[in-house]
């Protein structure tokens, strides 16, 4: 009687698993001959148990040629390390490809002999196509950025030309009005010009480039601060930054972040303080935490999501830009698997934060770890 309820749960379970449609889930021998099937095989793949059980499993992979390949290099790494992840291509019955994030076990019994595996499938094709669609509408974007930094920018030259040509020529028998006039059409063409460059570089975040490298943030924050020096002195202030961790990205789009960042936090300096901006680091589980803090002018935090929209200004004329800088930080972070938010107040200055994954290099995990105050950039 013991027994019973044991085996009632068991029976129950094995019910649930193979009638479970959303997972194709089946047994496998040593020798790669499936030896179960669950109701998620037949939902995927479109082969029923009669048909599915006792075929070889390099069935379901793809290319057709390369199958038996494939399986058997999935099979060994899987008794070599117990378990195996892969996410590719599979074929159905009818010769159609889904595309599945799978799961390879291997089962051994109490004495370690391997006795089989235990493979689990889960459909990702909507996932797949989804992200290509990405992928070639960011590919789309920047051909048109390409396009119209070509298309615009000459008659922008060409209209900036013969507005100054006209202000050098007849500024002494021009009336002021007109004069005014030619000021505002130069001007207006000097604000499209940075317009078309911020909209280029905004395109070109997640356009292809050189695979990632591990990278010592310490060494891109000071290329940004020495890009950013003329407007460190000019603006008297003094960036200062712990020792900064090493992370798995591109080098070019680490600069630009900090060079955004920053150059953001001294354009909306107070003008009743000396601006000082800090940077630090300190790990948050699997990421990095890096936080930008100074003692601007602030912003509501009702603005905190609305700052990261391309072209979302919260300031006039006053403050030089276009509105694409945050939203460009925002794209390089995401494209290397972090976040970025704000926090801020009125007149109490702002902090950005943005995550990066630790890289798997466990060496280059402690880098950082140990924070020291130092200053990077000062200007008298």
């Amino acid at each position: 009687m013991t027994d019973s309820p044991i085996a009632s749960r068991d029976d129950l379970y094995q019910l649930q698993v193979k009638n479970l449609k959303e997972y194709a889930m089946f047994l496998i021998d040593a020798d790669g001959i499936i030896t179960t099937w669950n109701a998620g095989v037949q939902q995927l793949f479109g082969y029923g148990e009669s048909a599915w059980v006792g075929q070889h499993a390099s069935l379901i992979f793809t290319p057709p040629d390369k199958a038996a390949e494939v399986w058997a290099r999935e099979m060994e790494a899987a008794r070599e390390q117990g378990s195996v992840s892969d996410i590719r291509w599979h074929r159905r019955k009818d010769g159609t490809e889904f595309f599945a994030n799978g799961i390879l076990n291997a089962l051994r019994d109490e004495s370690g002999e391997l006795i089989g595996f235990a493979k689990i499938l889960n459909d990702e094709t909507t996932r797949k196509h989804l992200e290509d669609s990405l992928v070639e509408s960011n590919q789309a974007l920047e051909q048109f950025a390409y396009a119209a930094s070509h298309d615009l920018q000459e008659p922008l030259r060409t209209i900036s030309v013969y507005s100054q040509m006209l202000q050098h020529r007849y500024s002494a028998s021009l009336e002021q009005d007109a004069l005014d006039a030619l000021q505002f059409i130069t001007l207006g063409v000097k604000r499209m010009h940075g317009l078309i460059d911020d909209l280029l570089s905004y395109a070109r975040v997640t356009a292809q480039h050189e695979p990632p490298v591990l990278i010592s943030l310490d060494h891109d924050i000071e290329s940004a601060l020495s890009q950013l020096e003329q407007s460190i002195k000019d603006a008297g202030a003094m960036v200062t930054h712990d020792p900064l961790p090493t992370v798995l990205t591109e080098r070019s789009q680490m600069t630009r972040l900090f060079q955004n960042l920053i150059g953001n936090s001294i354009k909306y300096r107070s003008v009743d303080r000396p601006a000082r901006i800090h940077v630090s680091s300190r790990p948050e589980g699997s990421h990095w935490l890096i936080s930008i803090h100074d003692n601007g002018i602030g912003f509501s935090p009702q603005f905190a999501e609305a700052i990261f929209s391309p072209f979302r200004r919260l300031h006039g004329r006053e403050y030089p830009g276009s509105g694409v800088g945050l939203s460009i930080c925002r794209r390089i972070v995401e494209r290397y698997g972090g976040k970025i938010w704000a926090e801020s107040a009125p007149g109490e200055g702002s902090t950005f934060y943005f995550t990066l994954p630790h890289p798997h290099d466990e060496a280059a995990n402690g880098s950082g770890s140990s924070p020291t105050k130092r200053e990077a950039h000062t200007s008298n």
